[in-house]
Order: structure tokens, then sequence, then C-alpha cells
């Protein structure tokens, strides 16, 4: 690493941390300001509450401080006439953008490092406090377990409530399937209690669809071993994608796709978590372009005016991609990557008529 290295890197993190740093704490700020009075806690636990809230408020405005931290060293650099000095020593555009991107790619990485495993992690805690729950669980997956569909192999069920602290499941309507897809068996039970690791249905019939037969009933009062699920398996039902590293997240969607579970929202957040890695870079090289003008000196004012008109733009076309993937009417991948390949390409066409 030479001079020019050290000295573009030491200013390049030197605004990034400010940068971020002020991002975030505005962002907060706002964010307690408005929701402040709507929070019936304690003043202790609304602190932990927004504590909570730090690394995702940080994750969140990185790549943002990475754009804004690239137009005030290339503005600085610019007004004092060093970027002149660059070109004027045979410095080229490529050799300083490589430094800025090497930078950036850096700060990206040991950021999806440090906040993959931290904000989910944290998330968890933030939404057991919120709903006020003294709890040292680690999921919060006790809320909302009404009226829930799951097919495990050749059997569907309805479960009208799930009381996963009792292991009890109540109002059960279980649909077996022949493998042509029509449905040879149907059991409906009042409960349905978890013990010796397996379910006991309880006060329920049987209608069984033979072929060339009517239907036939059977009622029982206890029968185990229609359920093949335990309790830990409905827990990945409603599971947000917020409070899972991107590994779990993975493994979940691999799951309940194996039991014809709809998981489109989940893979729009999954690919969206990843493009958001790559977003830093990609608008490094948009402030690159913009910024890097030997003969014209860029005011920090435009630098910033600039950052925010792309990150404005950048956020409608992410929100919009983000709301029609998880709609069904694009593809997941393609619903989470297309914002930042409309910016890729929008830069590489400035680098191209740079040249």
């Amino acid at each position: 690493m030479d001079t020019l290295d050290k000295y573009l890197v030491k200013e390049m993190i030197v605004y990034f941390i400010l940068v971020l740093l002020g991002l975030s704490v505005l962002f907060l700020a706002v964010d307690f300001v408005s929701k402040v009075w709507s929070i019936s806690l304690p003043v202790n636990k609304v602190l932990t509450l927004y504590l909570y809230k730090v690394p995702e408020a940080l994750r969140q405005f990185v790549p943002v401080a990475s754009l804004m931290a690239t137009l005030l060293v290339v503005s600085t650099m610019s007004k004092q006439n060093e970027v002149i000095a660059l070109y004027a020593s045979g410095i080229s555009t490529f050799r300083m953008a490589c430094t800025f991107i090497s930078v950036v790619a850096a700060i990206s990485a040991i950021s999806f490092v440090v906040f993959d495993p931290l904000v989910p992690t944290l998330e968890k805690k933030r939404q057991l406090l919120e709903k006020g729950i003294e709890s040292t669980e680690s999921n919060i997956l006790d809320f909302n377990r009404d009226r829930f569909w799951y097919r495990s192999g050749s059997v569907i069920y309805n479960v009208g409530h799930f009381d996963q602290k009792k292991g009890v499941l109540e109002d059960i309507n279980l649909f077996m399937l022949t493998p042509s897809g029509g449905i040879s068996q149907r059991v409906r039970a009042k409960k349905a209690t978890f013990a010796d690791n397996d379910w006991t249905a309880e006060d329920g019939f049987k209608t069984t669809y033979p072929e060339t037969h009517f239907p036939t009933v059977e009622t029982f009062t206890s029968e185990r071993g229609l359920i093949p699920e335990k309790p830990t398996d409905y827990k990945t039902l409603e599971v947000q994608p917020e409070t899972m590293r991107l590994r779990e997240l993975r493994r979940f969607i691999s799951r309940n796709k194996s039991y014809g579970l709809d998981t489109t929202r989940q893979q729009v957040s999954y690919h969206e978590r990843i493009s958001m890695v790559f977003t830093p870079i990609i608008f490094v090289l948009l402030g690159i372009v913009f910024a890097l003008k030997p003969l014209k000196t860029q005011s920090v004012a435009k630098g910033v005016g600039f950052c925010f008109l792309v990150v404005f733009i950048y956020l409608i076309i992410f929100r919009l991609m983000v709301s029609v993937g998880k709609g069904g009417y694009l593809p997941p991948i393609i619903a989470g990557w297309t914002p930042n390949f409309i910016f890729l390409g929008l830069a590489s066409i400035m680098i191209w008529k740079r040249k």
C-alpha cells in the first residue's frame, strides 16, 4: 500500500464512520420522537428497546454512508486541487477508483459478518420486549398461532389453534392424499396432545373415501400416530425473516417448500439481503464517476444533493420491486436483484461515457 492508498483509505474510513453514526443517530432520534408516546413501557425498557435497534440502523445506512463518504473525500480533494495534481502525476481514474472500491468492499464484507448474526438476535429480543414478554426464549413464535395450514408429505391439515407452551393442537382437520392428489381419508379431532414423542388425537372421527364404495365414518375417543410432526416443527411457520440469519432463512425456505408451503415472501427477503451486500460497491461506482472530474470543482453541497437523489431513486425502485416480488408477480431473484442491476447499468453507462 503506497502513500496515496494510505491517504485515501484513512480519509474514506473517517468520513464513513462519521456519516454512518450521524445518519443512524438521526434515524433513531426521529423514530424515538415519533413513537415514544405510543410505547407503554418503563423508561429503562424504552432505552433498551432502542439499543436493540442500533445495529439494524447501522446496517441499513452502510450503502448510504459509503456513497456519501466517497463523495465527501473526492469533493474535498477536488476543492484543494488534489484531483488535478493526481491526474498531472499520471494517476488515472481507474487507479483511484480501485482504492475506493476495495475499501467499500472490505467494509461491506465486515458489516455482513458482524450484522448477519447480531441483528436477528436483537430483533427477537426487541419484539419480545415490545410485547411485554419477560422470557429468555430465543424465538417469538408464541403469538398468532390460529388457523394455519400445514403439509407433511401426503398429509395436509388445518389447525384451529396451537398452544405451544402446552403442546396442544385444537380443532384439527387432516386430509390424507392419494398419489394422484385425491383425498383418501379425512380425520377430524377436537384436539391433540403431544406426549411420549407422539400426538394423541381426541374426540374425533375418520371418514374414508374408497374408490369403489361410499364413504365410511368411524369415530374414536383417542388415537395416536396420525400426526408425524413435533411441536417444534410448527415454529417455522410464521417466522419473520428479520429474526433469522441468512443461512437459517435459506434452510427455512427449503424446509417449507418441501411441505408445499408458499415461501415467496421469504425468498424475496433472502435475495434482497444478499443483494444489499453489494449495494455499497454499486453506489461507490456512481459516486466516483460523478465526483472525479479533474477540470471541475465539486462542491460538498452538490455531492450531498447527488447522494440523496441516488438514494431516493434507489429506495423507490427497491420498495417497488420488493412489493411486486412478494405479491408473486415477479420471480424472487429478479425482485431482489433488479435495483442493483439497474444502478450497475447506470454506473457502467456513465463510466463508458467518461472514456
